[in-house]
């Protein structure tokens, strides 16, 4: 077997081993919390960031209005909004003011991270027990900024489940002017 086969199934193994632990609660308050947003913002740093923005993709296309922190088109925070931070070792600085700023201002704040600690300004948590719970090979946050584009992707599938939201309407939205 080719190395990079091998590197392939060792990485879906490390999958799902994280799905294995998700806590079904964290997953389906997040689902709910996104259903009843007014607006969603996403925010994220680096490779994080990427993550987040290929989600907020897949949220407009479901219908949502969709922001992601710091981007020159996002619109203010405020109640009734929904504001998911990714973060996975809740010290990232950016991400940490998103989240005081969006409380202050009345917004939900849910924080994607790996650590089990509180971390203050969340009202709500997903978390990706990596390293901490589930082991991995690969380098740096790999696992997590995967596990996150998955998990946001079934999260985007439950939400457009609960709308009524149908395939086709997420193929009229899709971009046309690229």
């Amino acid at each position: 077997m080719s190395a990079v086969l091998e590197r392939l199934d060792t990485i879906i193994e490390e999958h799902r081993s994280v799905a294995a632990v998700l806590r079904a609660e964290e997953v389906d308050a997040l689902a709910a919390a996104l259903v009843g947003a007014k607006r969603v913002f996403l925010s994220g740093q680096g490779r994080s960031g990427n993550m987040v923005r290929a989600l907020a993709i897949r949220f407009t296309h479901i219908g949502l209005a969709v922001n992601v922190a710091g981007e020159p088109t996002a619109g203010a925070i405020g109640a009734g909004d929904l504001l998911i931070a990714v973060s996975a070792s809740a010290t990232t600085k950016a991400t940490l003011e998103h989240m005081r700023v969006a409380k202050q201002k009345g917004a939900t704040v849910a924080l994607v991270t790996t650590v089990q600690r509180e971390v203050e300004h969340a009202d709500l948590r997903l978390t990706l027990p990596i390293r901490a719970t589930v082991p991995t090979v690969q380098h740096a946050g790999s696992l997590f900024e995967q596990a996150f584009l998955l998990v946001g992707d079934a999260l985007a599938w439950d939400v457009q489940q609960r709308l009524g939201v149908a395939d086709r309407t997420l193929d009229e939205r899709h971009a046309n002017l690229q």
